[in-house]
């Protein structure tokens, strides 16, 4: 692991369509956020996961538990920027890049993990993840001073993490294949379902 990286997990949404807490959801006997913690730690040296105010206390394996901090949202139900904002508290100042992901990515890999690092060389700022013509900020990896301006676009009542990118040096990394699993998301209970089949035929 790099201690000059940091990642950033956001697990804070209120997963709506899914119609129960994401990270908590079981894949191959472990929780999607557990699997996302296996995997980031072998490339990241620190990790933050950040929940919404009051949202249930994690069930986390215990030696997981004491390579990450937990932080909350100041303020609930104003979406991935807040908690972007109010991890800034929490990330140590050695770190030099920051991944920033969601706690939906059931099938994300150091392959990925380390494209997105080793794309960001030193004439650009942000690397993100683009695929089926959509630029994701939240599979990305940032110098620490572009996601030091989320307060200030809180503060300007702006929302939507693709606004961390404006006036920012960004390079849009494409997967080789379309819509590689270690990109993809998992929104709904149908995807869900898939996940865990293709967990089930490739670990039993």
């Amino acid at each position: 692991m790099d201690h000059q990286i940091a990642t950033l997990i956001l697990a804070g949404g209120r997963s709506s369509r899914m119609g129960q807490d994401k990270a908590e959801l079981k894949l191959g006997g472990r929780s999607v956020l557990e699997n996302i913690l296996e995997t980031v730690l072998r490339v990241s040296g620190h990790v933050v996961v950040m929940r919404a105010p009051n949202q249930q206390t994690l069930s986390i394996s215990s030696h997981l538990v004491k390579k990450m901090k937990i932080g909350f949202d100041q303020i609930e139900g104003e979406g991935p920027l807040q908690g972007i904002a109010d991890s800034l508290i929490h990330i140590p100042e050695e770190a030099e890049k920051i991944f920033v992901l969601t706690c939906d990515l059931p099938f994300l890999s150091t392959h990925w993990l380390h494209a997105l690092n080793d794309s960001l060389t030193e004439e650009w700022d942000v690397v993100c993840t683009h695929a089926e013509n959509i630029t994701n900020a939240l599979l990305a990896i940032y110098r620490p001073q572009v996601l030091e301006k989320a307060p200030e676009l809180l503060l300007e009542g702006k929302r939507r993490p693709l606004e961390l990118l404006s006036g920012w040096r960004i390079k849009k990394l494409c997967p080789e294949h379309d819509l590689p699993l270690e990109i993809k998301d998992m929104n709904t209970p149908s995807e869900y379902e898939k996940a865990q089949l293709h967990f089930k035929e490739n670990h039993d």
